[in-house]
């Protein structure tokens, strides 16, 4: 019996402290044959919620002051532009021998560029489940 794929996994995804704030930073990746969709969102966890993610084994998000190059064997894709606790991020899905979100953080004008450019908004599920 041949192996079956899951159409639907989760690709990156980590922790992120933004402020005193706590978001589970999340790449869904939906592939099939004429198919792939690969969005990011972002969830509101409450503080103990993160730290218990992080003991089970989910990274935390990687913060840089620039974005990321691709490289051999590495490949970085601009996910969008993320709203959060008053700040805004670039984020972009690093591939390499992880997959991993990376956060640049940008001002309003650059925000508005990336998304007049196509760049999506992040949906942020904002109330801690």
């Amino acid at each position: 019996m041949a192996k079956t794929v899951q159409p639907v996994t989760i690709g990156a995804n980590s922790i992120a402290k933004i402020g005193n704030q706590f978001f589970l930073i999340v790449e869904v990746e939906a592939k099939a044959p004429g198919v792939e969709i690969d969005p990011v969102f972002a969830v509101r966890t409450t503080a103990k919620q993160a730290a218990s993610l992080i003991r089970a084994g989910v990274m935390r998000t990687i913060f840089r002051d620039t974005p990321p190059k691709p490289s051999n064997g590495k490949k970085v894709e601009l996910k969008g532009v993320l709203f959060a606790n008053d700040r805004i991020f670039s984020v972009f899905d690093v591939e390499n021998s992880t997959d991993i979100s990376v956060l640049v953080r940008i001002n309003r004008n650059e925000a508005n560029k990336l998304i007049r450019g196509g760049a999506r908004i992040i949906k942020v599920i904002r109330k801690p489940f």
